[in-house]
Parts: structure tokens; sequence; C-alpha cells
């Protein structure tokens, strides 16, 4: 055990060592109507971060009008 602690702490310190991204960067063009949301997701306590356009979050809102009408028919037997 004592001769793993001098061998690793070099390799635990290089990977501390990377530089930091330059916070002004965008990470990509977004557009004047692109929305950011921080979501939750189930199974862990990491939350995801979503963008999207108004034409994605229009479809994103039909598509779930159509599963909310198909399953109340399914449910309702109609």
């Amino acid at each position: 055990m004592t001769r793993l602690l001098p061998c690793t702490l070099p390799l635990a310190l290089a990977g501390c060592a990377s530089t930091p991204p330059d916070k002004d960067v965008p990470l990509a063009a977004k557009a004047d109507d692109t929305v950011c949301e921080r979501e939750a997701r189930s199974g862990t306590n990491f939350p995801t971060t979503r963008c999207r356009t108004a034409e994605q979050r229009k479809a994103a809102v039909g598509q779930l009008e159509d599963t909310r009408r198909t399953f109340q028919g399914m449910a309702t037997g109609k």
C-alpha cells in the first residue's frame, strides 16, 4: 500500500492540472428564440440543460397533445 501511493499521487495531480474552458466562448451558436431550461432527470442527481427553439417547443407541445388525446381515448374506450 505504501508503494502504491507515491505512484498514483503524480497521476492524480496531473489530472487536476488541466486548464478550465474559456467561459466567454459559447459552446454552440444559439438563435434568438432559443430557450434553455434545466431539467431534473430521474435516476440521477445531475440536472441536464435542454436548449430548444420556438419551433421545437411547438412541436413538443403538439406531440404531447397527440399523446394525451390518444391515451385519453384508450382509457375511456372511445
